[in-house]
């Protein structure tokens, strides 16, 4: 009982934990309210409109994950360590963070809306594409506005946020649905989004009012210096983000072309089925990036919080992709009579997110220490792997098994990078401080 008692005093005098706790408790309304809303949606829409709403889905998000310029990790690098050491250049960091995303955001919407026909040459799908293309601009500036809230560690701010935003999505997702098929879930989406981005930045004002302003220095030339600092830090970041974004939306484009909207129905549903596996892992990458950031200058810490985090992600990964597996015939039923073969195809992805949950740690600690372009090749290892041994089983085996083709690709590639990362960071990280 002593040891019991100890470790849950432990836990409580944790600041990790503390910010885990509020992370976690956050985005579980969130991702539980996406989950049975794209259950719903799914329904409604049938397995061929879910493909469709897939396919936009994925290109709005993969855009807006390119024009943030990478600037939702960098934030929060840059946040945790100036909350620490310099608290009077968080105001500027903040400002110049956002009109960057707001700048590359814009110019990406209005190509998306130019560009709407050369995606699909389904008119009713290019005009939901070019009057939705702005959720890419509140896209953006939410995972800016997260990087930021992560890096100043008001966790708190984040979990009541997302969980507003969850809320709003549950019943505007349904509500819409319902009544403007296709087209309604969409604009659910966008209305969403703008809320949270609207509730982030309430967040993000009401901290800058405790940060002391900084006398005697000018604003201009400050300014000028932090954006060339973010831009040189982002910019691998960037072309992270790009790669992950191209890669992912060049494979959905493969699944709709050589296997069809139905095949990429069940790749949509089995991507809801990762994001629930994953959900811990993603909801504390941010919490990682800014506490292993924070720590930087004591080793031992740092140390501690990696070996820490890395248990955690594989524990949190392990148990509900083992049910998501175990009860994969119930979910293929959940889903529809239209969503033949899903349990095969979600039993892969089970076992795949169990290694990517393990590389996040990984791309976290590199982040920290600013090996960006690391990161870079290994995301291109990754991504653009996972297209070249998916193109040649889709051309087999695509009619029938697109979306189970699609997932072993990125099983395999999955574990070439997890394996990558570690040797990476042995001989980069771990060789360079034991000697």
């Amino acid at each position: 009982m002593k040891i019991i008692s100890a470790l849950i005093s432990k836990i409580k005098d944790s600041q990790i934990a503390h910010d885990s706790s509020w992370a976690i408790i956050g985005s579980a309304v969130s991702k539980c309210a996406a989950m049975v809303v794209g259950i719903i949606i799914a329904r409604l829409l049938g397995v061929e409109a879910f493909g469709e709403y897939g396919m936009v889905k994925s290109t709005l998000f993969y855009i807006a994950v390119f024009s943030t310029f990478g600037l939702g990790s960098t934030a929060n690098r840059y946040m945790a360590q100036c909350e620490a050491t310099d608290r009077k250049s968080i105001s500027n960091i903040i400002h110049n963070s956002i009109a960057i995303t707001l700048i590359t955001s814009s110019i990406m919407a209005i190509l998306l809306f130019s560009c709407a026909g050369l995606i699909t040459n389904e008119p009713h799908l290019v005009h939901i594409l070019r009057y939705t293309s702005f959720i890419v601009i509140f896209n953006a500036i939410n995972t800016t506005q997260l990087g930021l809230l992560s890096g100043l560690k008001l966790f708190k701010a984040i979990a009541i946020n997302n969980t507003i935003a969850g809320i709003a999505t549950l019943f505007l997702g349904v509500a819409l649905t319902f009544y403007f098929k296709l087209a309604g879930a969409v604009s659910a989406l966008f209305i969403s989004t703008f809320i949270q981005c609207i509730l982030n930045q309430i967040a993000i004002y009401k901290h800058l009012k405790t940060i002391p302003k900084r006398d005697n220095y000018n604003s201009s030339t400050s300014s000028a210096t932090t954006i060339g600092n973010l831009f040189r830090f982002s910019l691998p970041i960037a072309m992270q983000e790009s790669v992950y974004a191209s890669a992912s939306w060049i494979r959905v484009m493969m699944v709709t072309t050589l296997a069809g909207y139905d095949e990429l129905g069940l790749y949509t549903a089995t991507n809801q089925c990762h994001q629930f596996i994953i959900f811990i892992p993603n909801v504390l990458r941010n919490v990682i990036l800014s506490h292993l950031s924070s720590s930087l200058n004591d080793n031992a810490r740092h140390k501690q919080t990696f070996s820490t985090m890395i248990k955690i992600n594989l524990f949190a990964t392990m148990l509900p992709a083992l049910g998501v597996a175990l009860f994969s015939p119930i979910i293929e039923q959940i889903y529809g009579d239209s969503f033949v073969g899903l349990a095969h195809v979600i039993i892969i992805t089970a076992i795949s997110s169990i290694f990517e949950s393990l590389s996040d740690i990984y791309v976290q600690e590199f982040i920290s220490r600013g090996y960006n372009w690391i990161t870079l090749l290994g995301y291109i290892v990754r991504n653009y792997g996972s297209i070249l041994i998916a193109l040649p089983l889709l051309l087999k085996f695509g009619n029938s098994y697109g979306a189970l083709m699609a997932f072993i690709a990125i099983l395999i590639s999955q574990i070439i990078y997890c394996i990558m990362l570690h040797v990476l960071y042995r001989y980069k990280i771990q060789t360079k401080h034991n000697n």
